[in-house]
């Protein structure tokens, strides 16, 4: 263990000896404390999971506005192994999985850059890692929610509407996510939980730990409590996936092979590849004049894999969190609370893969154009609707086809990175009179992502032969090849035949929050409210990378075995036996780094700065508002309601680097307001019958990638510039709700509710003609150039403010114990909710012109269902989740193709527990137990796979004691 991460274990693991410190002491103070008065009362915990929903029902109804909310079925007992599995059971909520976990959260249609989310009532930030195809680091405003452990949290609640009280920033929803206090429980706690995990696909068992240790004391200086939690996981999985590397049209890079006689002749005569008139290149015979395949294949509506590769993932993470509550009561009127929250999440992954690489190079980098077809097979995919030489035109996937003069290159890319995640808040009640209340939170929250190792290391064999076949299954083509591929003398390790790519990010997202609130209660029935916020955010991420990923050892073929091994045992469980070859060579990362001594940082694997990715942002948000919280009774109906409106101006500085001559660091600021106003009424229309509206005006600010000022500037050629934007304007939305809730029996609820955002600005890329001195960039970039500053257009490509559109939907949500039934089906009940999204917007596109389609993350279609069964000692549920397609891109990053999007998905989950004794309690989680595949697409009418993987099923059972 390095000592960075003895470092971080110490630091959490105190935080659970200072509970036990507290407890200690505070225990001492007890024992000379008087006995409580007789007439004090005792209070009742209801647990289990049909408690759980009782409670957060409670919540929903009696929240003036569109809450939603999720409580614990006991300490340490969150109702799912992961917050994102849990949150999606909220109406409107969906989720992205990464890796087979829940990552992120899209709410009402709106990607997670537009959710807030707030732990113990500050705002805060946190940042994990990914596969490229899951779009890697998150480098942005969205939260991840799998850095975390979800036993060291008690409740979530989803605020769907604004407030006046509630911080601005959100146009989806305000996720507050809150730790266990010890003062919600009485006496002496503790609580020990194991459990053993196992995948079928990776066929290993891995441990999780949880502890608890709380007490409460009423002394003669107040009710005093202290708690800490800590929870620990390993995970070693493995996944398996097909991956296109995107889909390209036949054309690009240069084109096939040329048959032998065509004029001009591609590629053009080169002896050092043995390319010549007869010749694609070394051993690899043109195709003969006249060939009808290649006139077939080398046109612009048809399209190739760019990378067609089978791959697998060898993952191995860490979750290491623990939290300490303190609280004091000194009086009935006051209350102070300190609540500190720390989590480790520390990742290893190795990609391991096997790919066609000719079809993404030019002839540069010995590519398609050496590369000849043999047979082809095309499918029907439909007509192009997208903008460029293929609009209108009948569109072609390839269905068979068989390569000469392909690079079949071994693939292995090593990550590791960490997040550390650490937040401290001190938060104060004090009633000032019986009708003035005064409260208080000051807080600091820091999340640091560092990913030192982002290794790529590739060897290939050239001009081989290869097949792929799509004709079974477009999901998991049939590919073979003409060479043993798990022999490692059978490749070569040397220019320009291989690569060793290194980079490093490094990120830090800090929060301090300070803020301050009063309450006065006019009456019974009113009761104002004022308040003031000031946050200060900082985002700061720095970058590395090699200069030249070409430049590296050429590699003898003993040489080349001694630091390869053969991956085995690929396929199955979803994957068709005969697909792909179960084993091929690959590097061994370890015996590579040491006969390298890959990360010196000198000599030939020396690393500079990626100037493109070293910014900083720095926003001071301070805010204030005014809310009036009525109860009254029009028409003989009760009305409970909050109208309000918030202030908030935002002063943003941001830094990057402007590449031109020299890279030279480039600052700038930017300073807007926003007035909120909101409202919330509910109608008790009878007794059982809620009526809800509500309507606000509400922003949510540019996301973090879009506001450096740094970027690219090319002044050779045609000019151009590619920036980021730090005058953006923030997204801005007039939102209105309407709802109806019928409780309609004890812990039932049947409620409609429909939405609408009229989002009125946007942001993203455009190309547009300026001159430099109207991009106000420094004079000083252009140097000795030429480029007259007032006259010369420069394209430049940058995020600006577009108009948005709106988003409408509505959602339905159902919830009930089936007590009415027989027997042991009374025990059982049910959860179920359905919810509609539409959204347009015009989108600029990559070759000019503007489309419409749905806003980026929005799924039309989502439900969740839960079945559950509960008695005295049984618990058991399972739970479906679904979500329609979505994009994940627009404009595509490949040419002639419209979007990049994911695929609809529906999961299962399954969990049991089963009372031992009052003490004792076993239990059965499963993770997408029918172990469904995740599907990623390109093109909207070719619907081609772009990736296709899995992780298996995963079961967790565990045993738990509770004192």
């Amino acid at each position: 263990m390095s000592d960075r991460r003895i470092q971080r274990w110490s630091t959490g693991c105190s935080a659970l000896a200072l509970a036990f410190a507290g407890v200690l002491a505070a225990g001492a103070a007890s024992a000379q404390t008087a006995p409580a008065p007789d007439n004090t009362v005792e209070e009742v915990v209801v647990t289990g999971f049909r408690e759980s929903l009782k409670s957060a029902l409670n919540v929903k109804r009696q929240s003036s506005g569109v809450v939603d909310a999720i409580k614990a079925e006991d300490i340490a007992d969150f109702p799912d192994a992961n917050l994102a599995e849990s949150i999606q059971r909220v109406p409107g909520v969906s989720i992205t999985r990464v890796a087979g976990e829940g990552r992120t959260i899209t709410v009402r249609g709106l990607p997670p850059t537009f959710t807030r989310v707030r732990i113990n009532g500050m705002e805060a930030q946190s940042t994990s890692g990914a596969t490229t195809s899951d779009r890697g680091a998150n480098l942005g405003r969205g939260f991840d929610f799998n850095t975390f452990a979800s036993e060291l949290f008690s409740g979530i609640t989803v605020r769907k509407t604004a407030q006046a009280e509630v911080i601005e920033g959100s146009l989806g929803a305000t996720v507050d996510l809150e730790t266990a206090k010890p003062l919600d429980h009485k006496g002496l706690t503790f609580v020990l939980g194991a459990s053993a995990g196992y995948n079928d696909l990776a066929k290993n068992v891995d441990p999780k730990f949880t502890a608890v240790v709380g007490n409460s004391w009423d002394t003669r200086w107040g009710e005093f409590g202290a708690q800490a939690s800590l929870a620990f996981s390993k995970r070693k999985f493995l996944e398996d996936q097909w991956g296109s590397g995107g889909w390209n049209p036949a054309t690009v890079d240069g084109g096939f092979c040329t048959p032998v006689g065509v004029t001009p002749q591609n590629p053009v005569t080169n002896t050092g590849n043995g390319t010549d008139a007869a010749n694609c290149a070394t051993g690899v015979a043109r195709p003969p004049a006249g060939d009808p395949v290649y006139a077939q294949a080398n046109r612009s509506t048809v399209f190739f894999p760019r990378l067609p590769r089978y791959g697998r993932f060898h993952h191995n993470q860490e979750r290491t969190g623990a939290t300490l509550a303190l609280q004091w009561k000194p009086t009935s009127r006051t209350s102070l609370s300190f609540d500190a929250l720390y989590s480790d999440y520390d990742v290893k992954r190795e990609e391991n893969w096997l790919e066609g690489f000719s079809f993404a190079r030019a002839i540069s980098q010995n590519g398609k154009p050496q590369t000849a077809v043999r047979e082809l097979i095309l499918r029907n995919a439909g007509t192009s609707h997208t903008a460029g030489v293929n609009l209108g035109q009948t569109v072609y996937d390839v269905d068979y086809a068989r390569f000469d003069g392909v690079d079949i290159r071994s693939d292995t890319q090593h990550d590791e990175f960490e997040n550390v995640f650490q937040q401290y808040t001190l938060a104060g009640t004090h009633e000032l009179t019986d009708r003035l209340t005064v409260t208080g939170l000051i807080g600091y929250s820091k999340s640091d992502y560092d990913q030192p190792m982002t290794t790529t290391i590739m060897f290939q064999r050239p001009n081989a032969g290869m097949t792929i076949d799509f004709r079974n299954n477009r999901d998991q083509p049939i590919i073979k090849h003409d060479f043993d591929v798990t022999n490692a003398g059978l490749y070569s390790f040397g220019a320009p035949n291989a690569e060793v790519r290194l980079q490093q990010i490094y990120t830090t997202n800090i929060y301090k929050t300070a803020e301050v609130n009063l309450a006065w209660a006019y009456d019974d029935d009113l009761t104002l409210k004022v308040g003031g916020h000031y946050d200060e955010f900082s985002f700061d991420t720095s970058a590395k990378q090699r200069s030249n990923n070409f430049l590296v050892p050429t590699l003898s073929t003993a040489e080349l075995q001694a630091v390869t091994k053969v991956v085995s045992g690929f396929g199955g469980h979803g994957i068709d036996d005969g697909v792909f070859p179960s084993s091929w060579a690959t590097i061994d990362y370890d015996k590579f780094v040491a006969s390298q001594n890959l990360y010196s940082e000198t000599g030939m694997y020396a690393l500079i700065p990626n100037y493109g990715g070293i910014r900083r942002v720095d926003e001071k948000v301070a805010s204030a508002y005014f809310q009036a919280d009525l109860k009254t009774v029009i028409g003989g109906l009760p009305v409970r309601g909050d109208i309000g409106f918030r202030f908030a101006q935002t002063e943003l500085q941001s830094r990057g680097y402007q590449i031109g001559l020299s890279p030279q660091r480039v600052t700038a600021e930017n300073k807007y307001h926003d007035v909120l106003p909101s409202f919330n009424v509910a109608v008790d229309v009878r007794e059982n019958l809620v009526l809800r509206f509500s309507g606000a005006k509400v922003v949510s600010r540019p996301d973090l990638g879009f506001l450096t000022p740094g970027g690219s500037l090319n002044l050779t050629g045609t000019p151009s510039i590619t920036s980021g934007n730090p005058d953006l304007d923030p997204i801005r939305a007039t939102t209105a709700d309407l709802g109806a809730e019928w409780y309609f029996a004890p812990g039932a609820l049947l409620g409609v509710g429909v939405f609408y955002k009229d989002i009125a600005t946007y942001v993203q890329n455009q190309s547009q003609q300026m001159t430099f001195r109207q991009t106000g960039l420094p004079m000083s970039l252009l140097g000795t150039s030429g480029v007259d500053p007032d006259n010369t257009p420069i394209t430049v490509t940058r995020p600006v403010n577009t108009p948005g559109g709106p988003l409408k939907g509505f959602e339905i949500n159902y919830q009930q114990n089936f007590t009415f039934l027989p027997g042991l089906l009374r025990h059982t009940g049910a959860l179920v909710n359905y919810t509609y999204v539409d959204s347009q917007i015009d989108y600029f596109l990559a070759a000019g012109g503007v489309t419409t389609n749905d806003l980026v993350g929005l799924s039309k279609h989502a439900y969740n269902a839960t079945l559950f069964y509960e008695d005295e000692k049984f618990s058991a549920r399972i739970s479906a989740a679904y979500r329609d397609k979505s994009i994940v891109a627009l404009p595509a990053n490949n040419p002639l193709q419209d979007l990049e999007g994911y695929d609809k998905n529906l999961t299962f989950d399954l969990a049991a527990s089963y009372q031992i004794n009052e003490n004792f309690k076993l239990s059965l989680e499963g993770l997408n137990i029918f172990d469904r595949f995740n599907r990623q697409f390109i093109d909207s009418d070719r619907d081609s796979t772009f990736v296709y993987t899995h992780t298996g099923r995963q079961w967790n059972l565990g045993l738990q004691y509770k004192f």
